[in-house]
């Protein structure tokens, strides 16, 4: 082993000459009323330039003593970097209660061999991130120390960091924690489409026809009429941007007449351009089935019933959290990007598959076998609003 100097034992000495000195200079003093010149064993000339070498000396021992490697166990590190310490090396000891075992232990918090005081999680993670002050609490699993909306077990898990806000784990997974969505709003909105009956004569082959619409009230109100050609679009209401509905073809189908003979009539197929299901494409007949009659609704329709549910949901973590964009809507069965769904700002995309009566919705993430349950918000700013008008 290198000899290692005493810095200690060289101050000692230097106070103890001094020491003398100072003795000496009062007792002449005393007894001849003179002030003797110090005796320091250097020259006067040269006592101040040589006292600062001395101290020099000494601050150069210190320093070289400071970076011995101390003898905690192999592979103990303060943020990857091997640990430093005096010549005699004192631990970081904690007294605590352990996270898992509800028993008070002394563990040294940079000594990987130690108990850690968070379950699965190493004291040298919480080092490494800089969130000493999370390890020394009871709650330091879950804080959200970077305040992004994951915790630090949840960061952890996902191998994310803990101190940036611009490092999180997707904000929905399909195993493990729940999703960072919430739905704050559930809007049901309700019309029914129907056409002219001057087209249904299959001797006839039309080239455009007119689509009527009525809100869903006590009664069927008039809404608006357009008129569409195949590939044209049509929407629900006037202000919308005419892209929810498209007219796809004029076909021939065959009904059954009020005398029980089958008849042929001109149909229009529409296609629904917002919804994901696989019935987005429908047949409708010319005129309109009167209110209450027992095929509404069905195959033989006149006149199509279509019912809105509008979901909005809002993000409570990652980098949309709090920003308008946060905050969006989803038609049923149409498919969406979360935003600020992935850190790295990659496209993360869902479906919306469907409701139950708590307000909550199941979605499904692109290529997932399983949907994710995302809950309803508690508290302010929770609402559910059904048959709402267009």
């Amino acid at each position: 082993m290198a000899e290692q100097s005493n810095p200690g034992l060289k101050a000692i000495m230097t106070g103890v000459v001094l020491s003398v000195a100072a003795a000496s200079l009062g007792g002449y003093t005393m007894y001849s009323g003179k002030v003797a010149p110090v005796e320091t064993g250097v020259k006067s000339s040269s006592a101040t330039s040589s006292l600062t070498e001395e101290a020099q000396k000494v601050k150069e021992m210190v320093k070289r003593d400071l970076s011995i490697v101390d003898t905690a166990p192999a592979g103990a590190t303060i943020n990857g970097q091997p640990r430093l310490a005096p010549l005699f090396y004192a631990p970081e000891l904690w007294q605590v209660t352990l996270h898992d075992k509800k028993e008070v232990a002394v563990v040294d918090i940079y000594d990987p061999a130690s108990p850690s005081i968070h379950g699965d999680i190493p004291n040298s993670w919480f080092i490494a991130n800089n969130l000493a002050d999370a390890l020394g609490r009871s709650n330091g699993r879950t804080l959200d120390s970077d305040n992004d909306g994951f915790t630090n077990e949840e960061e952890f898990a996902a191998k994310t960091c803990p101190s940036a806000a611009n490092s999180y784990p997707d904000l929905v997974q399909v195993s493990g924690g729940a999703p960072k969505l919430e739905v704050v709003d559930v809007e049901d909105a309700r019309a029914l489409i129907t056409t002219d009956n001057m087209f249904a004569d299959a001797s006839q082959k039309p080239s455009a026809v007119n689509i009527r619409i009525f809100n869903k009230r006590a009664d069927y109100m008039p809404s608006h009429k357009v008129t569409v050609k195949p590939g044209e679009s049509f929407d629900l209401t006037p202000a919308e941007k005419k892209s929810r509905f498209t007219v796809v073809r004029f076909d021939v189908r065959e009904f059954p007449d009020y005398g029980g003979s089958m008849t042929k009539e001109n149909v229009v197929v529409i296609r629904d351009n917002v919804t994901a299901s696989p019935d987005k494409e429908f047949v409708l007949r010319a005129g309109k089935t009167p209110e209450g009659h027992k095929d509404l609704g069905s195959p033989a329709e006149k006149g199509r019933m279509i019912t809105d549910t509008t979901i909005t949901m809002r993000v409570t973590a990652g980098s949309a959290h709090g920003k308008p964009e946060g905050k969006f809507g989803v038609q049923m069965n149409a498919s969406f990007a979360i935003p600020g769904g992935k850190a790295d700002g990659s496209e993360l995309r869902a479906t919306l598959e469907s409701k139950d009566a708590s307000g909550a919705v199941n979605i499904r993430l692109d290529g997932a076998e399983s949907p994710v349950n995302v809950p309803k918000a508690s508290g302010k700013g929770a609402s559910s609003k059904k048959n709402r008008k267009k």
